[in-house]
């Protein structure tokens, strides 16, 4: 989750706003990949 955003724990990376970043490193959405098993 990210607290600071109001977004709950277990939220589907898909279902984060647009305009969501990383609490961490601060990259925006886009620019994550899907990694596949």
């Amino acid at each position: 989750g990210d607290y600071e955003r109001n977004i709950p724990p277990g939220t589907p990376f898909e279902e984060l706003p647009d305009d969501w970043c990383c609490p961490l490193c601060e990259a925006e959405k886009e620019f994550f990949e899907e990694l596949e098993d």
